[in-house]
């Protein structure tokens, strides 16, 4: 299995792009676009994490600017009517933040914003994915969570002198977002202590 790999960027474009190792192989990989933003310019040194898929004659290398890409893929491809066309497709559309947010809120109509994601499949996905990602928002930037980062940097302090992990609490404050923005400090420390009994229950 190729975990990951670290050449040369020689091509890029939104739907595809080849790496040339060091050994001189090039591979040629399928990417969603949030992964050919993430990609340096062409010539330049880059590492790409892999998911190798295989199925009858189909062979194809499927490449991903982050292991939260790469384990969103693969945690949607194991989904009954979600191949690999429909993953990408959810990974270069919504941000891994907001996917996540739009599963754990229930939110179909969003998920319908998905070239190829009708009603019936956003339940699905719902269904099938809900309180299984929530880890994902680990891997979220300060400026993804909705939340200024001094509230998230009080809330986390206040919370870690109570013994709850740093991890714990800014996960929450990610799936809350904006309703977390829109909270007083005290308040939200409050609200995140309660939703942390409730994951424990």
């Amino acid at each position: 299995m190729i975990d990951h790999i670290i050449g040369i960027l020689v091509h890029k474009s939104p739907v595809n792009a080849v790496v040339e190792t060091a050994m001189g192989l090039a591979f040629e990989l399928q990417i969603p676009i949030s992964t050919f933003e993430a990609l340096p310019d062409e010539g330049q040194a880059c590492k790409i994490y892999t998911h190798m898929h295989l199925a009858q004659d189909d062979l194809r290398l499927f490449g991903f600017a982050s292991p939260a890409e790469r384990e969103l893929y693969q945690q949607l491809n194991r989904i009954s009517g979600v191949g690999p066309k429909s993953a990408l497709s959810i990974i270069s559309t919504l941000p891994i933040p907001t996917f996540v947010k739009a599963i754990e809120r229930e939110e179909s109509a969003l998920l319908t914003k998905v070239p190829g994601i009708g009603m019936k499949s956003a339940q699905r996905l719902i269904i099938e994915l809900k309180g299984k990602l929530r880890h994902l928002m680990d891997y979220a930037e300060p400026g993804q969570l909705g939340v200024e980062e001094d509230k998230v940097t009080e809330v986390e302090n206040a919370l870690q002198t109570l013994g709850f992990s740093p991890k714990d609490v800014r996960r929450e404050l990610s799936l809350m977002g904006e309703e977390a923005q829109a909270q007083a400090t005290e308040q939200l420390i409050k609200e995140v202590i309660r939703r942390l009994y409730q994951r424990s229950r």
